[in-house]
């Protein structure tokens, strides 16, 4: 039932020629255009809220490795035709609706955030097609995103240290716990509540 639902929502929101309402931040917006200046000015309002430590307090760099755009199409895809195999959906569909093409920008926002806390003394963007991991090592952190899958619809955030491993970054609901918990980032949780939870996990396990 559950995933039926979720097929049915999928269905309204992306078939071409459909109207659709966007969320933000528990605002409702009907008009594609409005959406992404929100979003966008979301983006901007998040980083520069975000107040800087005086010094970096972990004495490391940090190399943090988010998917490109190309991958995410690719996933949702996968994703897509993993719950509903006959469903009529095409990257070029994927590309008109901003829910998915802006998924890059909101992983980039995320990367923007940690450096404009200030936590690490370098912070290095990689994007990536195919993810492989560097090492880490006493003088180096890696931190990387994991894709939602069909029947895990979170995406998922880690930090890997050379003294602690691999350790899962605990970020705080952004969605609703429901099926369309994957409908938008921040669908109705403000950019600063996830800001804050976060940046305040992240350096909780970078300084462990």
């Amino acid at each position: 039932m559950k995933k039926a639902v979720l097929t049915i929502l999928i269905t309204t929101l992306v078939l071409p020629g459909c109207s659709t309402i966007y969320y933000l931040e528990g605002a409702e917006y009907k008009d594609k255009e409005k959406y992404i200046a929100a979003r966008a000015a979301m983006h901007t309002r998040c980083i520069e809220s975000t107040e800087p430590l005086p010094t970096p307090l972990i004495e490391r760099k940090l190399i943090a490795l988010i998917p490109s755009q190309e991958l995410i199409y690719t996933t949702i895809l996968t994703n897509l035709k993993a719950i509903s195999p006959d469903y009529p959906i095409t990257r070029e569909d994927l590309r008109k609706q901003p829910l998915y093409s802006g998924t890059n920008e909101n992983f980039k926002m995320i990367i923007e955030l940690i450096k404009r806390k200030n936590l690490y003394q370098t912070v290095e963007m990689i994007e990536y097609e195919s993810l492989s991991l560097p090492e880490a090592s006493v003088d180096t952190d890696i931190f990387h995103i994991v894709l939602a899958t069909a029947t895990n619809r979170n995406d998922r955030y880690y930090l890997t240290r050379e003294k602690r491993g691999k350790l899962r970054i605990d970020y705080g609901a952004i969605n609703p716990p429901c099926v369309n918990e994957r409908v938008s980032f921040m669908y109705m949780t403000q950019c600063e509540t996830f800001s804050d939870n976060f940046l305040s996990s992240l350096q909780t396990l970078a300084l462990q």
